[in-house]
């Protein structure tokens, strides 16, 4: 019996052997398929564990580098719709909070820089200016700069679908750590709208407002269906903006806020969940109602 099984195996072996034989150039290509995807995987995986230490180690030193939009591993934002026609405007706002109660002692020191697409130009305040450097005090915890985008000068905005800009602030002081995101501005009419953005075994969910209107100013209201599970974050700046209008309960609850956004701009304010499984998404397509209200009227 031993002697078969050893026979069988060795059989086994040739047919192999052979099959690799007879299809070399098969066999190195999916050699050379494996070690790329294997390579790719260590890379990402290995970045990604980087940036967790990174930061687990920033935090114990009380540094503390956040932004409303920008992230670590850098988050895409959906714009719609915009014309192209006339410049948009993307608001970022900065926080060197770890929450109400506590903030980075130094001041930070921060550039900033945005990248568009072959299509678009991006800058910080003049025409050209990509680059920047601000501060985020320690006095205010907070910093806020404005990003516009535009069409190239001879590119219609019939001829293209959408426009890509990327923006990236890293801190140069005390600490350094790079935040991220990339707006996708999706050419077309007009129009003021909302979403959730959400997903399973997260803390919490975005409510992004927008008004891509060209002269008129909205009201957004955004409130609460149910404070014992979802609760606002306390940082976000919204909450100390000229003109907010903050509502709480009997307990002192947040459970509405209403603030203006100007034409051509967006908003996103961010709430907790008590059960970080839940997906509140929305629209959504199984039906389910929302966890934060929101409604729009215009007051010019």
């Amino acid at each position: 019996m031993k002697r078969k099984e050893t026979t069988k195996n060795s059989t086994k072996k040739r047919v192999a052997f052979s099959f690799f034989k007879k299809h070399k150039a098969l066999s190195v290509s999916l050699v050379i398929i494996a070690a790329a995807v294997a390579s790719f995987l260590v890379v990402n995986y290995g970045r990604y564990v980087k940036d967790i230490i990174q930061v687990y180690y920033l935090r114990t030193k009380n540094f503390y580098f956040n932004s409303d939009k920008l992230t670590i591993l850098g988050k895409t934002y959906q714009i719609n719709p915009w014309d192209g026609t006339e410049p948009y405007t993307i608001n970022i706002n900065m926080n060197s909070f770890a929450n109400s109660l506590k903030g980075t002692e130094d001041n930070i020191v921060y550039d900033v820089r945005c990248v568009a697409d072959t299509n678009s130009v991006c800058y910080f305040g003049t025409m050209g200016t990509t680059t920047q450097r601000r501060t985020i005090y320690s006095a205010n915890h907070t910093d806020n700069f404005v990003v516009t985008v535009a069409l190239k000068n001879g590119i219609d905005p019939d001829d293209i679908h959408d426009v890509n800009v990327q923006i990236i602030a890293s801190s140069v002081s005390p600490y350094e750590e790079e935040l991220k995101a990339t707006f996708n501005l999706v050419i077309g009419d007009y129009g003021v709208g909302y979403k959730i953005e959400d997903e399973a075994g997260r803390l919490y969910m975005d409510a992004l407002v927008s008004n891509a209107t060209p002269n008129d100013t909205y009201k957004f209201v955004l409130e609460i269906t149910d404070v014992s599970k979802y609760s606002i974050d306390m940082s976000n700046n919204i909450l100390s903006a000229p003109g907010t209008v903050v509502v709480e309960d009997a307990q002192k609850n947040i459970k509405r806020i209403e603030f203006n956004v100007e034409p051509k701009s967006s908003m996103m304010v961010r709430y907790y969940k008590s059960n970080p499984e839940e997906n509140k998404t929305y629209p959504n397509d199984n039906g389910l109602p929302p966890a934060i209200n929101i409604s729009y009227t215009k007051i010019t």
